[in-house]
């Protein structure tokens, strides 16, 4: 076993606890464990400050998160259904139009699900690949709200390569956190929520950014990682080698590897996130074990969660 260190006990303060009916506290040290906001026996957490759980006690958030950027990039243009083998998609019958506005109704709800309870600047940038003026419309319409900001922004250069690399160039802008975003993921509504106060609990105890995936992707059980388990807020999180081109991470990140993370778009790569791939072998990359995004264009976009519903709640509102 590790070895653990203890406090020695404060036997008038035992005495004292015990005179005021008070029992929530760590039996070796006689710290209080009772929180000072609503306790409902289970983890607590106040955005950008503190954490708490019943194994750990208290902890100080020092990794503040000051503005989050999220760029969701969108090609409503390019096909559905050419792909081959596992790559076809799931849900048959939907336009990639009807696909992108589903997924992108689900990024805001999870956006106000997290503002309506903290606060904090975010910006949701549309990068439109090939697309139409009509249908860019129609997105700002379906995401128009008071609570963030919202832009768009046209790729200088078409496809896939050009549109990441259009995300790269209005990161250059941002502040603290850059969310990449591809547009055929499906999100849960507490997705944001979660992975915000995990960013910051995980930033703090490592002492060091960090990089999210919101995806528990079923290749991640194909392969043999040297990894780590963590608390989250109310998810597990672990430690993986490997993500596609939905992500997040800091600016500091970012301007530290710039020129790897932008060789995803610049150079030809096998696999097409290759170069990130190397970047966590540097940066530590965590995922959710059950997943907080679904990736709507694989075969299998969750192991166990209710994908389905999800998908409903979101589609018959665009």
């Amino acid at each position: 076993m590790f070895p653990r260190k203890y406090t020695k006990q404060n036997k008038l303060k035992r005495f004292i606890l015990k005179l005021l009916d008070v029992y929530a506290y760590e039996r070796e040290t006689l710290n209080i464990v009772n929180p000072d906001y609503q306790n409902n026996f289970g983890n607590l957490a106040k955005f950008n400050d503190k954490s708490f759980n019943f194994s750990k006690g208290y902890l100080k958030l020092s990794r503040k998160i000051k503005k989050l950027d999220i760029f969701f990039r969108y090609a409503p243009n390019s096909s559905l259904y050419n792909s081959k083998g596992s790559w076809k998609r799931i849900i048959p019958g939907i336009s990639k139009e009807q696909l992108i506005s589903t997924c992108l109704r689900s990024l805001k709800v999870s956006i106000l699900r997290f503002l309506n309870n903290n606060k904090l600047d975010i910006s949701l940038h549309l990068i439109s690949d090939n697309s139409n003026n009509e249908f860019d419309e129609k997105l700002l319409n379906l995401i128009s709200n008071k609570k963030f900001k919202i832009s768009i922004h046209k790729t200088k250069i078409a496809g896939n390569r050009g549109s990441y690399l259009e995300c790269c160039d209005q990161a250059e802008l941002a502040e603290d956190l850059i969310f990449f975003i591809e547009d055929d993921y499906l999100f849960e509504e507490h997705c944001l929520d979660e992975i915000l106060f995990t960013y910051s609990r995980l930033s703090t105890i490592l002492k060091d950014d960090v990089i999210i995936c919101p995806t528990d992707y079923s290749f991640f059980y194909d392969s043999l990682y040297k990894t780590s388990l963590f608390i989250g807020k109310n998810y597990r999180w672990r430690v993986v080698g490997e993500t596609l081109l939905t992500f997040m991470l800091s600016k500091k990140i970012f301007n530290q590897n710039k020129k790897i993370i932008r060789k995803v778009g610049e150079e030809i790569n096998e696999p097409f996130e290759q170069p990130l791939h190397e970047l966590y072998k540097s940066s530590l990359c965590i995922a959710p074990v059950n997943t907080l995004a679904y990736h709507i264009s694989r075969g299998v976009p969750s192991i166990n969660e209710d994908w389905i519903t999800t998908w409903n709640e979101n589609y018959k509102k665009i």
